[in-house]
């Protein structure tokens, strides 16, 4: 009963006060999935590559968080440039999103083997806020919700990426049609990302070690991560992420095939939740096939596991 109480309590805080309730859908698995939120971070090799990431947040709450991402993209050499598209479905309690971009990436060399690549997206992003669940103390109050509520609003976003063959930094902007200050129920408030990894390569024997920090940022909410992943023989990885006053993630993954990983991670809650639930659980299946190029294209960035 005290799950369903605060989970209304929180559809209704949505509803109320828009501008404070809306977030960018968080996976741990962020550090193979860039492209969620950043259009720039494209591999530039002959290859179709895809993802799909699924997310199940505070187990054992009924209607907890839900998350499920596609994502598709490869290098096209006729367009001097990458393209691709993501779909992200997300759910809290009666509120739900869809958001479905197409984007365009394009790299430029400044090194041997190093690049800047920048990224533009576009698309729409479907908000429904279900009132025909919701109960209320006065079933006749005039601002109530007691209807299902649908907005349709286009969607923006741009990015950039520094890569080289050990170091990666980059920075992204979501939800560029709306400022901050002027979300609304139907506006998601622009979100900032800042992160950067580099590989440590041969730390062991067979073992690579690869630190990565990510910032993430809107006008009410920032978020930190920390995150430490071991590679061994380029064919299996697991590691740890704090993500500050929020989580501890654990993760692993294995390549399959040489074609197709699998990645499994699990995030205890330190913050407020803890003790409530019984956790998040996230998979992520990728892989990458042959492209559209005629020719192989020679990765001027490599990328681990990419």
């Amino acid at each position: 009963m005290k799950r369903k109480l605060t989970l209304l309590a929180l559809a209704i805080l949505v509803w109320q006060f828009p501008g404070n309730a809306q977030n960018d859908v968080h996976f741990s698995q962020y550090m193979f999935n860039e492209i969620i939120f950043n259009p720039a971070a494209i591999e530039i090799s002959n290859t179709i590559n895809a993802s799909l990431v699924a997310r199940q947040q505070w187990v054992g709450w009924e209607n907890a968080p839900s998350s499920q991402a596609l994502n598709a993209s490869t290098y096209i050499q006729e367009l001097f440039g990458g393209v691709g598209v993501n779909f992200i479905y997300d759910r809290l309690g009666y509120e739900s999103f869809l958001t479905a971009r197409a984007f365009y990436a394009f790299p430029v060399q400044v090194g041997v083997l190093s690049s800047v690549t920048f990224g533009l997206g576009a698309g729409i992003v479907s908000r429904t806020l279900d009132g025909t669940s919701l109960v209320y103390d006065n079933m006749i109050d005039p601002n109530a919700l007691y209807g299902r509520e649908n907005f349709v609003r286009p969607d923006f976003n741009f990015g950039t990426e520094y890569v080289d063959p050990n170091l990666t930094i980059g920075f992204a902007a979501t939800h560029l049609y709306r400022s901050v200050k002027g979300s609304q129920i139907d506006y998601a408030p622009r979100h900032y990302y800042l992160y950067g990894k580099y590989l440590f390569e041969d730390v062991f024997p067979a073992v690579d070690i690869q630190p990565y920090l990510l910032f993430k940022s809107s006008w009410f909410m920032t978020q930190f991560d920390i995150n430490v992943l071991a590679y061994y023989d380029k064919m299996l990885w697991g590691g740890f992420s704090y993500r500050l006053g929020d989580a501890v993630s654990a993760m692993a993954g294995y390549f399959i095939t040489p074609d197709i990983k699998v990645g499994y991670a699990y995030d205890y809650a330190v913050g407020v939740s803890r003790g409530y639930n019984g956790g998040s659980h996230e998979i992520m299946i990728s892989t990458s096939l042959e492209g559209f190029n005629k020719t192989r294209v020679t990765p001027k960035t490599p990328r681990i596991f990419n």
